[in-house]
């Protein structure tokens, strides 16, 4: 019995120890809420491109509500976290907040009451970025319309609504520190490792993670999940089919679109839309760092695999017997319903090439079927309309099926029938 009472007082000894620490951090003082502070005009217009590259307004936004204001949902496997108010608002948004409260936020997750926030906020990705640029990012949201918007509650199960607990998360995860340039390579280089690695947050979709929602340290890059799509491995993980280049991640990354390797979609699209805001040289170094890290290409090799697509692509389909029943109704729909557009040379890539047909599950292209394309800006004639009310469930699922077979060499798709079901659920 009392080494049962010891143990039980050792236990709580310790809970309280860790609340204690995950408790420790001061409310910092608050700024005056008006008048509006200013701030030289260069430096709100860096951190605007900063913000463009950072894509803030992409999560920090929703639909139809003001630039910033918040109340975007963030779907996790720990369930829907909502984005906040980061207009210079007092009440409801960072009106109150100094630029050491905007720092700490930005490099460890914690806000100016001293509260934590959820590494849905990327800040181990943030904590890279130097301090000029930081100052910079603090004039600029400074310095917006502010807007009243209340924080909506977050959808998280238990224990992951236990806010404290995130304390444990950055201890094992967040690797304090600006980015530290790398004296083997050039400046372009380290300029665009900086903004992939940091404010670019990159990493954030085209990264595995572990079972505690962190990028696995030893697969950064290399391809992961977010609200249900899949991001392709880029870097030194690239593997699209058609090996990148310098002009087509140059493209793809300022205008949405590459010939060799289709179009920007799913959450994409945000991206590439803020990337075409800022300095073509900034898009310019973190193709630098890309490319340097990917595997190098073969130019006859790479020309022999886009040509294979584009025969496979324009030709008559599978040849006769080689399909089941289902993947035989499959290419009926396709027929019916894609080759149209699909088969008309450079107005659409390959779909062997593309990252959609290439992915390991179905999710993107039960998505694109379903939801359609609204095109970056960069691209805007590459539309293509939703099949949602067109087609039923079996059709998608056939067709995806089919698609999968005719156009790569991978292995069928398993999960089609229940991302129909969740996306069908999600209306």
């Amino acid at each position: 019995m009392g080494r049962l009472i010891f143990f039980a007082s050792a236990l709580t000894l310790l809970a309280a120890s860790f609340f204690a620490y995950a408790l420790r951090h001061a409310e910092l003082p608050a700024r005056a809420a008006l008048p509006r502070p200013v701030f030289p005009a260069d430096l709100v217009q860096r951190g605007e491109k900063l913000a463009s590259l950072g894509a803030c307004a992409a999560c920090h936004t929703r639909p139809g509500a003001a630039p910033y204001s918040g109340g975007h949902g963030l779907n996790t496997p720990f369930g829907v976290i909502y984005s906040t108010n980061i207009t210079p608002e007092a009440e409801t948004g960072i009106g109150l907040w100094g630029e050491d409260a905007f720092i700490r936020a930005m490099r460890e997750g914690i806000d100016r009451r001293g509260g934590m926030l959820y590494p849905a906020f990327p800040y181990d990705h943030y904590a890279k970025v130097n301090d000029a640029d930081m100052k910079a990012l603090y004039a600029y949201f400074s310095t917006r319309q502010p807007a009243r918007a209340q924080a909506k509650t977050n959808e998280l199960s238990f224990p992951f609504n236990i806010r404290p607990l995130l304390a444990a998360w950055s201890l094992l995860f967040l690797e304090s520190g600006p980015y530290k340039p790398d004296p083997t390579k050039s400046v372009k280089w380290n300029e665009g490792a900086y903004y992939v690695e940091g404010l670019g947050h990159c990493g954030a979709c085209h990264s595995p993670r572990n079972a505690l929602g962190a990028v696995k340290a030893d697969a950064r890059l290399a391809g992961g999940d977010a609200d249900g799509w899949h991001a392709p491995g880029i870097g030194a993980h690239a593997k699209a089919p058609a090996t990148w280049t310098r002009d087509s991640l140059t493209n793809y990354l300022i205008d949405g679109w590459d010939e060799n390797h289709g179009l920007a979609a799913g959450p994409m699209t945000a991206v590439v839309n803020h990337l075409a805001k800022i300095d073509e040289s900034m898009v310019d170094a973190m193709v630098e760092y890309l490319i340097d890290t990917q595997p190098k290409p073969d130019a006859g090799e790479r020309t022999k695999v886009i040509q294979l697509a584009r025969d496979r692509e324009f030709s008559g389909g599978a040849p006769a017997g080689t399909l089941s029943e289902n993947e035989s109704r499959g290419e009926a729909i396709f027929a019916r319903a894609c080759a149209n557009c699909h088969k008309r040379g450079g107005q659409t890539t390959p779909l062997a090439l593309g990252a959609v047909m290439n992915a390991p599950h179905a999710g993107n292209l039960i998505a694109i079927v379903m939801k359609g394309v609204q095109p970056p800006t960069g691209a805007p004639e590459k539309s293509m309309p939703r099949f949602a009310q067109s087609l039923k469930d079996d059709d998608i699922i056939d067709l995806a099926t089919y698609m999968r077979k005719r156009f790569t060499q991978k292995p069928a798709w398993t999960d089609a029938p229940q991302r129909v079901k969740d996306m069908r659920a999600a209306k």
